[in-house]
């Protein structure tokens, strides 16, 4: 069996139906399912039950699919340990990032890595930070919001405030508040502002997933928002109001933490990138 047989269980397994491991592997159905009996027939049993809804892992595909994980996972600390050897800066590099910071700042951090190191290949996950904390061990570097990631080596990018923004010529008679996806120390802090400034608390709110979702709402006059100052520069303080938060006399910050583990410091790939996250953002701090 073949590497790319073993991703194809895991993924299947993680999606749960064949179309699903269809678009994520930019692969075929009848080309998934012809080669997932070629699987099954060299192991000799059935690896998955299939339904109308779903596909079901049998016991002995269990076994199978942890099995094609480890190879999976020694695949990619073998290409590590030949990269550490090398000492070129070639590879993967693996990023869990915080979906702000990959919206806002990551493109143009990439732009450049990229450019001076193009053999490198780059496996991006975006996300709450909540969840990037979780799956921290599938990372070489992990950018996380609030704070920072217990047991790895953190530095502290940069820490932006927040703002009440609104729009000047707003349409709505109602304090309408529109509420972007995050983690629940962000949702807290604000939650303990309104309390402290109770002529400030909405009538109602409207949950969106996305920064930019809730900033086109905000753009037509929907309703008022709090975002992070990293969010907010391409907004014309001509047209909105921007009220930094504050509690106890100290504006509220949000900080953004670059973390990575002594192990994978040692690869040249994420050497490369410690020193280009340190000349673009870090300005002379220095890293632990």
């Amino acid at each position: 069996m073949k590497i790319d047989d073993f991703k194809l269980l895991v993924t299947i397994k993680k999606v749960g139906t064949i179309r699903g491991a269809a678009k994520e592997l930019l692969i075929s159905q009848p080309a998934i399912s012809q080669r997932l009996k070629q699987i099954e027939d060299h192991w000799g049993e059935a690896i998955f039950i299939r339904t109308h809804k779903s596909m079901i892992v049998t016991p002995v595909g269990e076994k199978i699919i942890r099995f094609a994980e480890d190879m999976i996972s020694g695949e990619k600390q073998l290409f590590d340990e030949i990269s550490k050897v090398s000492k070129t800066v070639n590879g993967r590099l693996s990023l869990g990032v915080s979906s702000v910071v990959g919206q806002y700042l990551l493109p143009k951090i990439l732009e450049t890595y990229i450019t001076n190191f193009p053999d490198v290949k780059i496996e991006l996950v975006t996300g709450l930070s909540q969840s990037i904390r979780k799956t921290a061990s599938d990372f070489h570097l992990s950018i996380v919001r609030g704070e920072k990631m217990k047991g790895l080596k953190c530095v502290e990018l940069f820490s932006d405030r927040l703002f009440l923004v609104n729009k000047k010529t707003s349409n709505s008679k109602e304090r309408i508040l529109i509420e972007f996806q995050s983690d629940h120390s962000l949702h807290s802090m604000v939650d303990e502002w309104f309390l402290q400034h109770p002529d400030q608390n909405p009538t109602r709110k409207i949950k969106v997933d996305q920064i930019e979702t809730c900033k086109q709402l905000m753009a037509h006059g929907i309703g008022q928002a709090i975002l992070p100052e990293i969010a907010i520069k391409d907004l014309n303080d001509e047209l909105y109001t921007f009220q930094p938060l504050e509690l106890n006399k100290q504006f509220l910050t949000r900080p953004t933490w670059l973390c990575y583990s002594e192990v994978a410091e040692e690869l040249p790939q994420v050497e490369a990138f410690l020193a280009l996250m340190k000349k673009e953002l870090l300005q002379g701090k220095k890293l632990p």
